[in-house]
């Protein structure tokens, strides 16, 4: 009898300590939501890859979490991305949101740069009752891929003007093959020939001087 009161105490204390332990979690996670800050951020590019709850960094460090997605009523070219940030976060004026990737994965995350020490705070900046809007910048990856048409034109041009310069290469070679004589005297032949074009034309240029009858007239 004593062993069975002695085993219903210890379980009654267990259950008592995780029921405790439970409503802390919920009162600490509920004052830590309470204090975050909802932030939107409209993307000009796909954010495919990006999930509800994936992190968001500011320098690499966690200062909140993804918390909707949906495409802008206004635009749907751009996509509208809640995110609830740490109170502490410090999101100023100047701050720029850009979607980055996690290694080779595929795995997606917003992260924040700027914040000068001289700007103001988004949120002080923001009138009252409206969400303060982080400006978003595009991603290193989204540059590089709009840019790569313009760089395969480039390299088409490069590339067509060195198959001619090689066809004018080869073409002249020939001819040296078939005349060794033009690699040596071909300049100064054409010199030749142009020297004596300009003197000829030079003496058909010139008058014969009038002869003078016998009596001087």
């Amino acid at each position: 009898m004593e062993t069975d009161r002695h085993y219903f105490f210890e379980g009654l204390f267990i259950i008592v300590l995780s029921v405790g332990a439970a409503l802390a979690f919920i009162w600490l996670s509920g004052n830590h939501h309470r204090d975050d800050v909802l932030y939107r951020i409209h993307f000009s590019e796909s954010v495919s890859g990006l999930s509800l709850g994936d992190p968001v960094k500011f320098r690499g460090v966690d200062i909140g979490t993804v918390k909707a997605m949906s495409l802008d009523l206004a635009d749907p070219r751009r996509v509208e991305v809640d995110v609830a940030l740490r109170k502490d976060a410090p999101v100023k004026s100047d701050t720029k949101a850009s979607l980055k990737l996690k290694g080779i994965t595929g795995v997606v995350f917003i992260e924040l740069d700027g914040g000068s020490t001289g700007a103001k705070t988004l949120v002080a900046m923001t009138p009252e009752g409206q969400i303060p809007e982080i400006p978003s910048e595009k991603s290193t990856l989204t540059t590089l891929v709009e840019a790569l048409p313009k760089a395969v034109e480039r390299f088409l041009a490069i590339e067509n003007q060195t198959r001619k310069v090689l066809a004018d290469v080869g073409a002249t070679t020939s001819e040296i093959k078939e005349n060794p004589s033009r690699l040596i005297f071909g300049s100064k032949s054409k010199t030749t020939t142009a020297s004596n074009e300009k003197g000829s034309s030079g003496v058909r240029q010139k008058a014969p001087p009038k002869r003078q009858d016998e009596t001087g007239q």
